[in-house]
């Protein structure tokens, strides 16, 4: 048997109840939203989605732009420091 309440019957009685009780009553209805979510999610799961995942194999320009940017930074290094005396 199920007993239908409204909201604005209910607030005055959850009001009233204990901080603790107040928590276990959050925990439940937090817990029923979750499986409500899941059920969705899982719904949605079935559906198979592809992404597009960047990788950098085969990134031949990539490389080339990194290596000339560290040729760049050894040659900036390199006149920035005094050359030692023999």
């Amino acid at each position: 048997m199920r007993i239908t309440i409204s909201l604005t019957e209910l607030l005055p009685s959850v009001h009233a109840l204990p901080r603790g009780d107040k928590f276990r009553l959050m925990q439940e209805l937090i817990a029923e939203l979750a499986g409500e979510e899941s059920g969705a999610a899982a719904q949605q799961a079935a559906v198979p989605v592809e992404y597009p995942v960047w990788s950098p194999h085969d990134a031949h320009e990539a490389a080339a732009t990194l290596l000339q940017l560290l040729d760049q930074d050894r040659r900036e290094q390199a006149e920035a420091s005094p050359v030692p005396a023999a």
